[in-house]
């Protein structure tokens, strides 16, 4: 069994999709704030996203960890 990453272990995942839902935008607007760091990459899982669940995004112009 391959080891998660660090900075996912232990840590509140939810799919993509709900995560676009809870921020009231489309799952494209989630990579879009991805690619400009307003969030951080998701973790894929066998080929699904999923983000963590905890990670509000950020307006300040600051770039995600």
């Amino acid at each position: 069994m391959p080891e998660l990453p660090v900075m996912f272990i232990g840590r509140a995942r939810e799919s993509w999709k709900a995560k676009a839902k809870r921020h009231g935008v489309s799952t494209r607007t989630l990579d879009r704030w991805v690619k400009v760091g307003v969030i951080a990459p998701p973790e894929k899982i066998n080929g699904r996203k999923y983000g963590d669940a905890h990670e509000e995004p950020r307006h300040d112009g600051e770039k995600a960890a």
